[in-house]
């Protein structure tokens, strides 16, 4: 069965249809709108370039510049036509003003100062934001303790820093995982090794008796043996390095370091219970009137005894503090220290007839009134 053509006339007006339509069509270009020439030369050469050289104030200046470089990531076509409108309209906002419209020109001054008390305000809150991170950062930096730490597999020797910088525990954490994967690879090659084994056995005794086509025996054999022969020896060579790292000892000058540190530190806590003895409040000293004793200890002591222990916790040598370590067997360091309080023996008597005075004073006064 063969189709009839359409008519001539029929094949005229399809074609007209055609010519009409294929303009209207939807074309996609191949790279983004952003990236066009027809989006990019009109923007940046007409619109920015304009407003710039249009803008009234450097303070509005910048707002321009600022709000180009946040749209400037833009890849949605109605968000990107919407920031284009109003950057037109300031465009012809900007050269109404300029051209002598008085209200646009108060108006601009207005916006103008606005930009310039929050540029002020935020310029002060970023000095304020750099000072406590960098305040924070002085708090929690990295110093040495006097400690060591010994080397391992993981590390190699190391000072004893506090805290401890995060890329230093990432890198032993992360060696100790690798280390733990290396042997479990190990199993699985000596599995893979016996298999393969197994099986050049077994292909030998098939051989003996039949004619085969030999896959892991023979020449072959090698072919298969050399992968996990050679992924066996890097594993070995990287345990053979961990070995090494753990042996490894101290360089001189880490260690003068370190040997530094221990005094630096014998130093700073000697100053330190100095300020302590003189009444200064530290941290170390709320930390230890904070402490008890343990609790299956703690539970069997009396109230007395528990207000005794939480007085001679205190660095006081002198008072009542001083005669309740004294009276628990306390090593004080000047042990007449205790009596200052209480004044010297000698001058008992004249206190006692200054107390008398007084108390006969106050009783007259009473009487009096």
């Amino acid at each position: 069965m063969s189709l009839q053509l359409p008519c001539p006339n029929s094949q005229h007006f399809r074609h007209n249809l055609a010519q009409l339509v294929s303009p209207l069509r939807r074309v996609r270009p191949r790279v983004p709108f952003y990236d066009l020439p027809a989006h990019r030369i009109p923007t940046l050469w007409s619109l920015y370039r304009g407003l710039l050289r249009e803008a009234p104030t450097d303070n509005i200046r910048f707002r321009v510049r600022a709000l180009f470089r946040r749209n400037h990531h833009l890849t949605s076509t109605d968000a990107t036509r919407k920031q284009l409108g109003t950057g037109y309209k300031w465009l012809e906002m900007f050269k109404t003003a300029n051209s002598g419209d008085v209200k646009l020109q108060a108006v601009l001054q207005r916006y103008s100062s606005l930009i310039a008390a929050k540029r002020e305000k935020e310029y002060w809150k970023q000095l304020v934001r750099k000072e406590v991170a960098w305040q924070d950062r002085l708090l929690n930096r990295p110093i040495l303790t006097g400690g060591f730490l010994r080397p391992t597999f993981a590390n190699p020797p190391l000072p004893r820093l506090k805290p401890q910088p995060l890329a230093i525990s990432r890198i032993i954490y992360k060696r100790r995982l690798a280390r733990e994967r290396r042997f479990m690879r190990l199993i699985d090659l000596k599995e893979a090794m016996d298999d393969l084994r197994r099986e050049r056995a077994f292909e030998e005794g098939l051989a003996a008796t039949n004619k085969i086509d030999r896959v892991f025996s023979g020449p072959d054999y090698y072919e298969w043996e050399r992968p996990i022969v050679e992924s066996r020896r890097l594993i070995f060579e990287t345990l053979k390095r961990d070995e090494e790292r753990s042996q490894l000892a101290y360089p001189p000058k880490l260690l003068a370091s370190i040997r530094a540190a221990q005094r630096e530190k014998v130093v700073n806590k000697t100053r330190e219970r100095e300020r302590e003895r003189r009444g200064e409040i530290l941290t170390w000293t709320i930390q230890r009137q904070r402490r008890a004793p343990p609790s299956h200890i703690l539970q069997r002591m009396s109230e007395a005894q528990r207000k005794m222990d939480k007085v001679v916790r205190s660095v006081s040598e002198v008072g009542y503090v001083a005669q309740v370590k004294r009276k628990l067997g306390f090593r004080l360091r000047d042990k007449e220290a205790w009596k200052k309080e209480i004044g010297p023996v000698e001058d008992l008597e004249k206190m006692e007839e200054a107390l008398e005075s007084i108390r006969m004073e106050n009783a007259r006064r009473r009487d009096d009134e």
